[in-house]
């Protein structure tokens, strides 16, 4: 008698990081915006409509400061959730991330869940995504598979060392300076969930990194999702790292020039603004678009695609800033745990520089 087909590792777990992050809500902890405060212009003496969104991130001209961040790929599932989120990204101008693109390296049949991306979406800004444990080799294949503008390259410590399969061994500065110096596009350090601290920031952008995606606490946690395909309700980690804001303004701080992605649990343009506003050049956003097109479509993605748009425009009317680079200049609050953080750190000086 014939016995069923075990369904494959890496496909089982890929299919279950796609539903536990369907279900999960954000958190524990929090971003930290909800402590950032714009000081408010009453007479913002512009109009609405001019308002400028553009931004520039690691040589790429994008009309607005918002990212697709990466998710999935590499199952039938999921390349049809690639599918979806190709058609938001055509539709509304935003560049895309795709996930970890390791299952395609290794199984050729799988790249048509990665390159559905390009094919839905063939003059569009579109970032390719490996491990920083990758080799130089595998950096250029991965690139290659989507004509992609640039490279992300995920930081993933807690959660491989929560997952019952992951790694054990973080040697990884070596390999990102070899990649870097050997690929033709920018290379974007990514953290997944637990922040980057200015002294990591510097040592990334030592090695060759052009970009920094923050990654930080507050949004989707997958060490709570590794924990759930564990069977196990609670965890010692679970609020490991720091919260978006608090590593924003510490990267920020130590590198004021570093190009930064501020990611991890922004969900509204308010929340886009603040980050902007203190530094960073672009905004990722992930499962809010991906419960979006799941449940209701890609009319809906690019729906809540629109919406952060016209919030965006009008935190930045309200600040008095026709454009990003105004933004930067707004005054900004900090309160509670936030501004605690910021003292201890001593990142006060450059909050005072800033306000000048």
């Amino acid at each position: 008698m014939m016995q069923p087909q075990r369904e494959p590792l890496r496909t089982k777990r890929k299919n279950e990081h796609l539903r536990l992050a369907l279900g999960f809500a954000d958190g524990p902890g929090y971003t930290g915006f909800e402590d950032v405060l714009l000081v408010p212009e009453a007479v913002p003496d512009l109009a609405f409509s001019a308002i400028d969104l553009s931004t520039r991130f690691c040589g790429l001209e994008l009309p607005f400061p918002i990212l697709i961040n990466a998710l999935t790929g590499g199952t039938a599932e999921t390349a049809r959730v690639n599918a979806r989120l190709a058609h938001v990204a055509k539709e509304t101008g935003l560049p895309m991330a795709v996930g970890s693109q390791k299952a395609a390296l290794e199984e050729p049949n799988l790249e048509y869940t990665f390159t559905i991306v390009r094919r839905i979406n063939p003059k569009g800004i579109i970032l390719a995504n490996l491990s920083a444990a990758s080799t130089p080799d595998e950096a250029r294949q991965a690139i290659e598979m989507l004509e992609a503008q640039g490279l992300q390259l995920h930081l993933n410590a807690a959660q491989e060392l929560t997952m019952p399969e992951g790694d054990r061994v973080f040697f990884w500065s070596d390999k990102i300076a070899a990649i870097t110096q050997r690929v033709s596009v920018p290379v974007i350090a990514k953290e997944v969930g637990s922040g980057i601290t200015g002294k990591t920031a510097q040592r990334l952008l030592a090695l060759g990194v052009r970009g920094l995606d923050l990654g930080g606490k507050g949004g989707t946690n997958f060490i709570a999702i590794e924990e759930a395909r564990r069977g196990r309700k609670s965890a010692t980690f679970l609020d490991w790292g720091l919260p978006t804001a608090w590593s924003l303004l510490d990267v920020i701080a130590a590198c004021p020039e570093a190009e930064v992605c501020a990611s991890g649990g922004l969900r509204t343009g308010l929340d886009m603004a603040k980050a902007l506003a203190l530094g960073a050049r672009l905004c990722g956003v992930a499962v809010p678009l991906l419960k979006a097109v799941v449940q209701d479509g890609v009319k809906a993605g690019v729906a809540l695609v629109e919406r952060w748009k016209e919030e965006l425009c009008c935190a930045l009317a309200l600040a008095g800033a026709k454009n990003l680079g105004e933004l930067r200049r707004v005054p900004v609050v900090l309160k509670g745990d936030t501004w605690h953080f910021a003292v201890q750190r001593r990142l006060t000086d450059y909050l005072e520089q800033r306000a000048r």
